[in-house]
């Protein structure tokens, strides 16, 4: 044999060697993640699928003590605990105890940090996504895309910005994508890594597009549904997109994607959505199956499979609660005045349809056109036109219900929950008789506050309440100047404004802003409205204040030169 030849026998003998050690040690790993920080486990299960390593977190003391059960004993364990919220105290000591050998042990101190340390063991990765982790479940839609781009999935935030940046400009950066609502200084921060941005206004919509791009790198003909409210390892290993559905909903672009995807089967994880998969074989062509439970060996000779709940760990999300808090007709106006209640912490748009019925037969219905805008904590009035409750005889005497129905979210076009709910309807005989006007919308760009003038030119007190349609960051978005209705004496005039941060673009892209107000004599129920366009003004600085400023600045070079004199 030549010597050349045997040097490159050696030469493959070694890189086979090198390639052989280095799966051996991915194989001598498997993460259990020990935490309470949602960020924590994210993070770890990441890492573990872009290294190929299986991984086990931990949801609760119970599931700790019983974990060990469930564990291969060949890999060496890489504990992740944090310092701050673990579920079991001194786990490492007790996997030792149970004969398991922990190779590694990383303390996290946070979620965001443990974000960070994970990425700096990946030096091989180049891509990156971006997204705030306020929004548990955009981390949920990008996961599988990350695995399978071999991307890393980053926090950031107006806090921790400037630590991204700088971590960033140490390392390659092929491929950056800001997923989702971010701070402005984020995007501007990153802005120049010309990144890639989803960020359509709406949680189905951005994770659509996600799915599409998973699907552009690897054809899936099965998908994973879920609501986007736990981390589960299915979800989180990159072998299929995860599609977002509503607990009791389905989205309609969801289904219109659905449909022309090609896609033939589905995955719903959990049985909390069994509901919304009913809905979606009768909706479209595909072949649905549930995930209710995971099979795991029993122990002792002539162990059997046993089967457990899903091992699910929850991400922060909303509480959506929403109500009807009356329903009246006014025979003043012969309009259906229905008040809505958001008891959630966060806003809600709802769209409604109403169906009255006097002695049980259905004489109306009534409903909303566009979803409408309920703010957090707050009552909304609205009327509607329902003529045929005027035609009907002794209406004082009758038994009048409505059957109130619902379909309610975060955005206009996340209407995933529903709402179902019977009540009386009561008779009132009331004339609105306020009128206003709205004359100028300006905007300060010292305080970063929009506000709009409106004049009261009825003769009566009225409340009112405005909204404008701006265009920020290149997308179109909906701003209400006032948490509460504002209220305005007869004749007067006021500017209710809101801190709205605009750059010059933003400024350029909204020469004439269109405004609505709604307003009305009752606070509850503004039934009137106004819409109107103006044109978008800058306030000029106060006269006094520039004024003031001068001669400060003109006493200050006077004393200046008077020293210089006498010192000459």
């Amino acid at each position: 044999m030549s010597k050349s030849l045997k040097q490159s026998l050696k030469f493959i003998l070694i890189v086979v060697c090198v390639i052989a050690s280095m799966s051996a040690a991915c194989a001598q790993e498997q993460v259990v993640i020990n935490s309470g920080d949602w960020r924590d486990v994210y993070s770890s299960m990441i890492y573990a699928n872009l290294h190929g390593m299986p991984s086990q977190f931990i949801t609760d003391a119970p599931h700790a003590t019983a974990l060990p059960n469930y564990l291969d004993k060949e890999p060496d364990i890489l504990l992740v605990e944090s310092e701050t919220s673990p579920f079991f105290v001194n786990y490492e000591a007790t996997l030792t105890t149970e004969g398991f050998v922990v190779s590694n042990t990383y303390k996290s101190p946070g979620g965001v940090e443990a974000n960070l340390h994970f990425i700096g063991e990946l030096p091989d990765v180049t891509n990156y996504i971006v997204l705030d982790d306020s929004y548990g479940y955009n981390a949920i839609s990008v996961a599988p895309y990350a695995v399978k781009s071999r991307s890393w999935v980053l926090f950031a935030d107006h806090d921790n910005i400037d630590e991204i940046s700088v971590f960033l400009d140490g390392r390659t950066v092929d491929d950056l994508l800001i997923y989702g609502r971010v701070d402005q200084q984020v995007t501007e921060s990153l802005s120049k890594y010309d990144p890639e941005i989803i960020d359509l206004g709406d949680r189905f919509d951005n994770n659509i597009e996600i799915v599409k791009k998973y699907q552009n790198i690897s054809k899936a003909s099965q998908i994973v549904f879920t609501n986007g409210e736990f981390i589960e390892n299915e979800i989180m290993s990159g072998r299929e997109p995860v599609l977002f559905i509503g607990t009791n909903v389905i989205p309609e672009q969801t289904v219109n994607y659905l449909n022309g995807s090609g896609i033939e089967t589905g995955v719903v994880i959990g049985n909390a959505l069994t509901g919304a998969a009913s809905m979606i074989t009768a909706r479209t062509d595909m072949h649905v199956f549930i995930k209710f439970g995971q099979g795991r060996a029993g122990g002792g000779e002539g162990g059997f499979s046993l089967v457990e709940a899903l091992d699910e760990f929850p991400l922060p999300k909303y509480e959506l609660i929403m109500s009807v808090s009356s329903v009246d007709y006014n025979q003043g106006t012969g309009e259906l005045e229905v008040v809505y209640k958001n008891d959630a912490n966060v806003d809600i748009f709802s769209k409604s349809s109403v169906s009255v019925f006097i002695d049980g037969t259905q004489v109306a219905a009534v409903g909303d056109e566009e979803p409408i805008l309920i703010l957090e904590g707050t009552t909304s009035g609205v009327v509607y036109d329902c003529p045929e409750l005027a035609a009907q005889p002794s209406l004082e005497t009758a038994n009048i219900t409505a059957d109130a129905y619902a379909v309610f979210g975060e955005s206009p076009k996340s209407l995933n929950r529903l709402l179902q709910q019977t009540l009386n309807v009561g008779i009132i005989t009331f004339m609105d008789l306020s009128g206003i006007d709205a004359t100028k919308i300006q905007y300060n760009k010292n305080t970063h506050r929009l506000s709009v003038t409106i004049t009261n030119t009825g003769d009566v007190a009225c409340y009112v309440c405005p909204d404008v349609e701006l265009h920020i960051g290149g997308r179109e978005q909906s701003f209400r100047l006032v948490e509460d209705p504002k209220y305005l004496e007869a004749g007067k005039s006021a500017s209710p404004s809101r801190r709205i941060d605009m750059s010059n673009a933003d400024i350029a892209d909204n020469p004439i802003v269109p405004v609505h107000i709604s307003y009305g004599e009752r606070e509850n129920i503004l039934g009137k409205s106004l819409d109107k366009e103006l044109p978008l003004e800058l306030s000029r600085p106060d006269i006094l204040i520039i004024a003031g400023i001068t001669i400060a600045i003109l006493v200050i070079i006077t004393v200046v030169l008077m020293k210089k004199k006498k010192k000459n």
